[in-house]
């Protein structure tokens, strides 16, 4: 394919580009960047479809496209090719999820739209081929297409790591806004999540256990046939819902129980069928059973205003026990749809025991021993702090530096976990995970080496740490500099290292090294 000098002015941009937002400062950057060196790589056009000839339709390269305009060019390198609609669409697909700083919500809507274009084709298999990743990699991140737009407004936002969309993505909608505020329990609502800036999410790990405890329902103590698929029609059976954990591993690789729901809702309307086929055959003898739950009045948050729970009501062993026995058939729990009979009269004399609408003595006094326990545990931990805080002497001791270095370390991150152990050369050993992949425990292995650090060495790592974000470089467009407001810039200044001549020592060293490539083609086969 052939190289052409286009006119910019016969160039239309793709109204189909995936890519829709543009960071101005970086785009005038670039325009710099071509008023000295021209750009490098050619755009990729079509004919346009339908319109005069000598017309172009950019299919790859809106950012050089742009950036030409800024710095005053007249014209830009660019190949052109027949294409389709469809193979148009494929490379501006593939084009945009090889940018180095995607963000992952626009990589996820990628992938949708690659596998829309063609879902016989673009199987989660077939993408993760062409991207060099696996099955579960791809599958994680079309699920995050799911996201409500809260939280995908607080993901591009910045106040939720990659890992928490990843959790929340595979609840239902619901539940996900429930998650959100669950990540952030100091704020009222979603809206001052997003206003504020300093917002920091819980931890993964305390959104895992808030999922396993609130959303998690498992399947071997559901009160109905996991199996039945007549219960609810417009659910089908358990046994195949995608939402069942077993029935999709590459979505809950590292979920052992297979059995559990991630639908509350369709496991509550299921529920609800058991007790109403229960309860049909009460009301056809002319019965109207009570609804009972057997969750204690004073756990149960938010109470339903036709529901009598634990304490409101007495057992009977048999219907006629006392002149008030009522039929009765249980709601919710394991027990679901059990019918029995209950006496709600507080002064009766065969089952009265206590009000109604009281708790027992015993589960009074039970709820005063947690409450203590509470007041306890946080009034004595302030005092522990504030007495340690008395005793801290000027210079660090030895544990307390190395307790802040793993805490800092810790705060850092994976990828910048990562950037540190290459600068310090240390070994990444990974260790096979429960769900059968590998994982590096930085953390565990980061501490090893602090403990054998002198408190020169210690004093060193934190500075290492400050700097290491700024390792980060994303690579797209190969413009960017080394901001003169960033950790690692102003350091090199107090202490007068000349990152200008080692940047220009860099650029020698390697340019050398591709002639040589270049030159000695053989050499650098077997190099590689």
């Amino acid at each position: 394919m052939e190289i052409q000098e286009l006119s910019l002015d016969r160039i239309q941009e793709s109204k189909a580009n995936p890519r829709r937002t543009f960071d101005e400062t970086k785009l005038r950057e670039f325009a710099e960047n071509i008023k000295v060196h021209g750009v490098l790589q050619p755009v990729v056009v079509r004919p346009l479809p339908g319109d005069a000839e000598g017309m172009y339709e950019l299919v790859a390269g809106a950012r050089r496209f742009r950036a030409s305009k800024l710095a005053g060019k007249q014209t830009i390198p660019a190949t052109v090719r027949e294409l389709t609609d469809a193979e148009c669409r494929e490379i501006q697909l593939i084009e945009n999820l090889q940018r180095a700083d995607i963000h992952e919500l626009d990589e996820a809507f990628g992938y949708r739209a690659l596998r829309d274009l063609n879902p016989e084709l673009y199987t989660v298999e077939m993408i993760a081929a062409k991207i060099g990743k696996t099955s579960k990699y791809v599958v994680g991140r079309l699920k995050l297409v799911d996201l409500i737009p809260t939280v995908q407004a607080a993901f591009y936002e910045e106040r939720l790591t990659v890992a928490h969309p990843l959790e929340i993505a595979r609840l239902q909608p619901r539940d996900q806004e429930r998650a959100l505020a669950e990540c952030f329990p100091g704020h009222r609502s979603i809206k001052a999540i997003l206003k504020d800036r300093k917002a920091e999410a819980a931890s993964v790990r305390e959104l895992r256990e808030w999922i396993e405890r609130e959303i998690h329902l498992d399947l071997k103590n559901a009160p109905f046939d996991a199996g039945e698929a007549k219960l609810l029609p417009t659910a089908g059976p358990c046994t195949t819902c995608p939402k069942r954990t077993g029935n999709n591993p590459l979505l809950f690789p590292e979920i052992r129980n297979k059995s559990l729901c991630i639908d509350p809702s369709c496991y509550k309307a299921k529920v609800q069928a058991v007790v109403e086929l229960r309860v049909k055959p009460l009301v056809e003898q002319g019965q109207r059973p009570v609804q009972v739950s057997e969750v204690p009045y004073w756990q149960a948050h938010p109470r339903a205003a036709n529901t009598l729970y634990e304490g409101q009501y007495r057992r009977a062993e048999r219907e006629g026990e006392c002149p008030t026995t009522q039929v009765a058939v249980v709601v919710d729990g394991r027990k679901a749809g059990t019918v029995l009979h209950i006496c709600t009269e507080e002064k009766c004399k065969t089952h009265g025991r206590a009000s109604r609408y009281e708790v027992s003595p015993q589960e009074r006094e039970q709820r005063r021993k947690i409450a203590l326990a509470a007041r306890i545990q946080k009034e004595a931990r302030r005092r522990i702090l504030q007495a340690v805080r008395e005793k801290l002497p000027d210079a660090l001791s030895r544990a307390d530096f190395e307790m802040v270095a793993v805490d800092y370390f810790r705060r850092l991150g994976h990828d910048n976990h990562h950037r540190l152990f290459q600068v310090y050369g240390w070994e990444e050993k990974k260790i096979k995970t429960s769900w059968g992949g590998f994982s590096v425990e930085h953390e565990k292995l980061a501490q090893e080496q602090i403990r054998s650090m002198t408190s020169a060495d210690l004093n060193h790592f934190m500075v290492t740490c400050a700097l290491t974000s700024d390792l980060y470089y994303s690579g797209f467009g190969g413009n960017e500099v080394l901001s003169k407001e960033s950790n690692l810039a102003q350091a090199a200044s107090r202490y007068k290292v000349s990152g200008s001549k080692i940047a220009a020592d860099v650029k020698t060293e390697l340019s050398a090294k591709r002639k040589g490539a270049k030159s000695n083609p053989r050499a650098s086969k077997r190099a590689r």
